[in-house]
């Protein structure tokens, strides 16, 4: 390779450096506007883009379902698709309804009387990824409170498959390990875990695996 050759190729290489900076920080940009936008200015585009939604509305549709991932599917098949190929708003996209449900459903939701899987699972990734053993017993209790509602409501009963999650019975079974307030309360919502999903770790909680199996004979 000759210096002309050896030149070109540097001039082309600080173009791909440049482009890459250039798109790295517009990207940057894009994003800091989505994450800084409030609800109203979701709800202004949405309707400038020809889709009149509400916080009222999501309430209410969330409401009937009570499954995060499912509505925002639905919205998507809606709304999302047609969003994504024909809005010029570069801040707006089908993402925009998870960031909505996202920040309005626990507002007014309680994921433990909804056992809606997507909080269900966020609320174990935020208690796993700080010190489990300082998390607070009420948080893990609310979370199998969720477990139980979602079981029964949906009649879903092996808690493997309930989750995105890998090992969901070794996952209880650290955060049970550190509830150390074992009374009557807290015996009978494991009572109702062991009810309710029929592939639990008996190692759990084994005294109230047996107390449940002796019930069932």
């Amino acid at each position: 390779m000759n210096m002309f050759e050896k030149g070109l190729d540097m001039s082309q290489k600080n173009l791909i450096d440049e482009e890459f900076r250039r798109n790295l920080f517009e990207g940057m940009q894009l994003m800091s506007k989505r994450i800084s936008a409030t609800n109203d200015d979701y709800f202004d585009m949405l309707k400038e883009a020809g889709f009149d939604f509400s916080e009222e509305r999501i309430i209410e549709d969330y409401s009937h379902i009570k499954d995060l991932r499912a509505l925002d599917d639905t919205y998507y098949e809606q709304y999302g698709k047609t969003l994504d190929r024909e809005t010029k708003n570069k801040v707006l996209n089908s993402d925009v309804f998870l960031t909505l449900l996202t920040r309005i459903i626990p507002a007014h939701f309680d994921f433990s009387e909804t056992g809606d899987p997507y909080f269900i699972q966020s609320e174990i990734d935020r208690i796993c990824n700080n010190d489990l053993r300082k998390a607070d017993q009420k948080e893990i209790e609310k979370i199998l409170r969720a477990f139980v509602v979602f079981s029964k409501t949906r009649n879903h009963h092996t808690i493997e498959d309930s989750l995105e999650l890998f090992d969901i019975n070794g996952l209880l079974k650290e955060m049970i390990r550190v509830c150390h307030n074992r009374d009557a309360s807290f015996r009978n919502l494991m009572k109702e875990m062991y009810e309710c999903y029929k592939d639990l770790d008996p190692k759990i909680f084994p005294s109230v695996y047996k107390e449940v199996k002796k019930s069932q004979k």
